[in-house]
């Protein structure tokens, strides 16, 4: 079996055109306000100031949706150029199965918003979170728009300027843990009370952030 070089995929004009639009999703999104966007990041890491604010650029639910489809276009492209044409499930043109994965993604951030919708609704009818909880769907899509354009710039790099897959998979996963630690401070600081137990936030960590983290680790690996 030879070795898949994402180098190849320059070539191909059916990937070319989903970067392209992924650029365009982005653009029309994160990046027309990204001055906010950077406020944002800024204020997940301001561990000295627990101000609880969330911090995002505002969208439109046809803005938040652009969002969603730029970060599974990203995605479905930089896995591609991970596992490549040679792996089990990845026998289709790289167009169909970067297609193929950037649906698995949207599945996925679907039904993740939905348990934060549901389960954030429950514990904050139960007075452990503030009132702020509907508000963390878009600050989510924020967040991982911000991973979509990562894993978009490294797949340019990958595919055009020749950047070495595991230096590429290395900068991914450093990214995808800092935006990780600072979501989890933001979500303590911004929803949960000091009077929540131990016990109620870590539960809530199982079920919504490392439980998702994981079978996103199975299906990629």
């Amino acid at each position: 079996m030879s070795i898949f070089d994402p180098s190849n995929l320059q070539y191909d004009s059916w990937v070319v055109l989903l970067m392209i639009v992924s650029f365009v999703c982005m653009s029309l999104t994160i990046g027309s306000d990204f001055p906010q966007v950077g406020k944002s990041v800024r204020s997940m890491f301001n561990f000295n100031n627990r101000d609880g604010q969330l911090v995002y650029a505002p969208l439109s639910l046809f803005g938040l949706l652009l969002a969603v489809i730029h970060t599974a276009l990203s995605a479905g492209v930089f896995i591609y150029t991970l596992k490549g044409s040679g792996v089990d499930g990845f026998s289709e043109t790289p167009a169909r199965s970067v297609l193929s994965l950037s649906v698995v993604i949207v599945l996925f951030v679907v039904l993740k918003l939905l348990l934060y919708i549901s389960v954030n609704g429950i514990i904050c009818r139960r007075y452990y979170m503030s009132s702020q909880h509907f508000r963390w769907a878009s600050f989510y899509i924020m967040v991982i728009s911000i991973l979509g354009t990562v894993l978009l710039a490294l797949s340019v790099m990958e595919i055009y300027l020749n950047l070495n897959v595991i230096l590429a998979s290395v900068l991914a996963a450093v990214v995808a843990i800092l935006l990780e630690i600072g979501t989890l401070f933001k979500l303590f600081t911004a929803f949960f009370k000091k009077k929540c137990s131990v016990l109620v936030f870590f539960i809530y960590l199982c079920a919504l952030e490392i439980a998702p983290c994981f079978l996103v680790w199975f299906f990629v690996r």
